[in-house]
């Protein structure tokens, strides 16, 4: 009776119901969302990066499931740890025997009461807390990076269709120049081989610009499946969503970022305050619990009671919970050396991103500066020359052809600076540019400035975790 305060009432999944649901709200977002206009149907909202930012802190299944562990974790941590429970021993004792003549059965019992001495259960609550704290860490940790990964994914559909774009326009000068070449074949400058050669560069074009379609499609399912909502929210992308690079922070800094803001590292930190929570849990545990308790009694054959009081404690000569210090000392020193590995690692990823976006941006310094103007300035010679009557068609074709593959050149590294500055922003582990929409409202908090608590209320988890 003692015990049953608490009560079992099932709440059955209903695996159908609930795939259902949360396909309406993957694909009713927009509607439901949307702002109406007067006279006009609800028009999309923007697409923008602080939206998908929004979308995703609301709508992430990753982030659904982190949150959901660490209210798993708060529950534990919200109840106190008890007090041993108290026992109680009752019975009858039978005599027999010549001497005993009445009273062959006499009644005895027994409380007996367990008091811990070396603040155990105050130990269990701290290291019941930081478990809980580990788990908040956790979940911010993996929000940064999903919003890291967001900035990639959100970089590479808008790059996409900026990619689409050119490579339309790419195409139309390309068929422009087929044209040109067909009718140069008819008037006697050119010939079959050369009208093959521009049909030929003509088709790989327009098998490129599918590729880009299918990149662009890839590109949003992986940006939904990352969101947690369906890729018909991404119409409404505005033109201008890209961020400018600027100059790149001094090493230092970088190193200063890499060192707040890092998942792995913030991870580590975690568990290592984990390490020292259970080594001092393992040391109050050597101090054995003090006994205490009334028992009465009488003696078989006699009309006497007697009582008593029994006080007692175990004497640790031999079990001084050795092998759980030694177990948690080990493993707080096990977490110190990953912490160093870790570090080692991150530095390591953080230099080769450095390098790489330094190579990136000196090939795009090239293109831009010294091969871009010589062939921009070789295509106008081509077209006076060919204007002029000094060069044949076919010449001036050919260098329209070494212009659009120069073009392509400039695009593919344009977009190859922008990976390699977010795989920079990924090894420090927080922005080092902002997109137009964004602000610090939508980013995630510095992951050295995380001040983890454990509410009382059990329902203020996701909106506390939101916020």
């Amino acid at each position: 009776m003692l015990a049953g305060c608490e009560h079992y009432h099932p709440q059955p999944l209903d695996a159908t119901a609930t795939v259902l649901s949360v396909d309406r709200a993957r694909k009713l977002l927009n509607e439901s969302e949307a702002v109406p206009v007067e006279g006009a149907p609800a028009a999309p909202i923007p697409f923008t990066f602080a939206r998908a930012a929004e979308l995703m802190r609301d709508h992430s299944p990753t982030l659904k499931d982190v949150r959901a562990e660490y209210a798993t974790a708060q529950a534990l941590a919200r109840v106190k740890s008890p007090l041993p429970n108290p026992s109680v021993e009752a019975g009858p004792r039978y005599g027999f025997g010549r001497d005993v003549l009445t009273h062959r059965f006499q009644p005895f019992g027994a409380l007996g009461f367990s008091i811990p001495t070396g603040q155990r259960l105050k130990r269990q609550d701290e290291l019941n807390q930081v478990t809980a704290e580990a788990a908040y860490v956790e979940v911010l940790a993996r929000h940064r990076e999903l919003y890291m990964q967001l900035r990639r994914q959100y970089s590479k559909l808008a790059l996409g269709q900026l990619r689409l774009v050119a490579k339309q326009s790419i195409a139309e000068s390309a068929g422009k120049s087929l044209a040109l070449t067909r009718k140069s074949k008819d008037a006697g400058q050119a010939n079959a081989v050369d009208v093959v050669l521009f049909e030929q560069d003509d088709a790989r074009l327009q098998a490129s610009l599918l590729d880009t379609k299918a990149e662009i499609a890839a590109s949003k399912n992986e940006l939904a499946q990352l969101i947690g909502v369906h890729a018909n929210q991404f119409v409404a992308m505005p033109e201008s969503s890209l961020p400018q690079l600027g100059e790149l922070p001094k090493q230092d800094v970088l190193t200063q970022f890499m060192i707040e803001n890092h998942p792995d590292l913030a991870r580590m930190r975690a568990k290592y305050e984990l390490a020292e929570r259970e080594l001092h849990l393992e040391i109050a545990k050597q101090y054995p619990d003090f006994h205490i308790g009334p028992a009465a009694d009488g003696d078989v054959g006699d009309r006497k009671t007697t009582l008593g009081l029994t006080l007692g404690i175990d004497l640790p000569l031999f079990d001084r919970n050795q092998q759980g210090i030694a177990s948690a000392k080990a493993k707080r020193e096990e977490i110190r050396a990953k912490y160093e590995s870790t570090a080692v690692r991150a530095l390591s990823e953080l230099d080769r991103a450095i390098t790489t976006y330094q190579l990136a941006e000196e090939k795009s310094k090239l293109l831009k500066d010294v091969l871009m103007p010589r062939a921009q300035a070789g295509i106008d010679l081509a077209r006076k020359s060919f204007d002029q009557g000094a060069t044949d068609v076919f010449r001036f074709l050919e260098a329209a052809r070494a212009h659009r593959s120069l073009q392509i050149d400039a695009l593919d590294t344009e977009i190859s600076i922008r990976n390699a500055f977010i795989d920079l922003e990924l090894a420090v582990g927080c922005p080092l540019v902002m997109f137009p929409s964004e602000s610090a409202e939508v980013e995630p908090p510095a992951l050295n400035s995380i001040e983890p608590h454990v509410s009382e209320d059990a329902h203020a988890t996701e909106k506390e975790l939101k916020e």
